[in-house]
């Protein structure tokens, strides 16, 4: 049972876009990760931000997350995430690499972004029913975090991050350390985000990208390419096909026409 509600934001926040990228910039020291990226997001667009390792899509969920800071503009619904906790609210995050302390339980790790979310849960069982999620895809709400493994562990975060079914979602490999049961849930979970009118952007490797793109194809209605922090494709998961030689460990490109595209 997917416990998805259909987003309805202010009437005054209509015409904005979801999210807006411009220009987005970033460098650690002379190392430049993103150069000049730019991306819209209407409400309900649900797109792939695909490349290879080091390409910077990590570095640009970040931004977008207001967790790092950069050049250029970002903004989600209009307001600037980097602004304070009222623009961050409407973004649920999932990074790559997620560490929650082993002495909690799963209850306790869902409580505690409950109330960052403002996410009303009077009763130990409306934890569970305020996840977004197929039923059975979080682990025993009394399970301490230091028993799970490493997958289960993914699942609470990714629980965490569509706690309250947030406007945008930003989730980087979002099925790593999933088995094949709780990926499928996952992709089922997107599309039901789709339909309930929420926004997600999703980093995910090129080869998972290669292997899945015809089911992610029904899930995603884009695919936006990284090579070297710069925009060289926007168009269909479908649109990325094989290739052998695109980048240092890419077994996809872009169309001829974009993957010549200046760095």
């Amino acid at each position: 049972m997917m416990h998805l509600r259909r987003q309805k934001p202010p009437r005054d926040t209509e015409v904005l876009e979801m999210l807006e990228i411009q220009k987005v910039s970033k460098a650690y020291g002379e190392h430049l990760v993103l150069d000049d990226v730019s991306l819209q997001l209407k409400r309900g667009d649900i797109a792939l931000l695909v490349g290879a390792n080091g390409s910077g899509k990590s570095t640009l969920l970040r931004c977008v997350a207001g967790l790092t800071a950069f050049d250029g503009t970002v903004r989600v619904l209009g307001a600037d995430p980097r602004s304070g906790a009222d623009s961050r609210g409407m973004i649920g995050y999932l990074p790559q690499l997620v560490s929650l302390p082993e002495s909690v339980t799963v209850g306790e790790v869902i409580a505690f972004f409950a109330r960052l979310r403002g996410v009303s849960v009077r009763r130990p069982e409306e934890l569970a029913a305020a996840v977004p999620l197929p039923d059975g895809f979080l682990p025993g709400l009394d399970r301490p975090i230091g028993a799970l493994s490493g997958g289960m562990r993914r699942r609470v975060a990714l629980a965490s991050a569509l706690l309250g079914s947030p406007p945008l979602v930003l989730l980087d490999e979002p099925a790593a350390s999933l088995d094949e049961e709780h990926s499928s849930s996952l992709w089922e979970t997107l599309q039901a985000l789709r339909a309930a009118g929420g926004t997600a952007l999703i980093a995910m490797p090129l080869l998972v990208t290669s292997m899945l793109r015809h089911d992610l194809a029904g899930v995603a209605d884009r695919a936006v390419m990284l090579d070297h922090g710069r925009v060289v494709h926007d168009g269909s998961v479908e649109s990325l096909r094989p290739a052998p030689a695109f980048g240092a460990h890419s077994p996809m490109s872009a169309p001829s026409s974009l993957s010549q595209a200046p760095r």
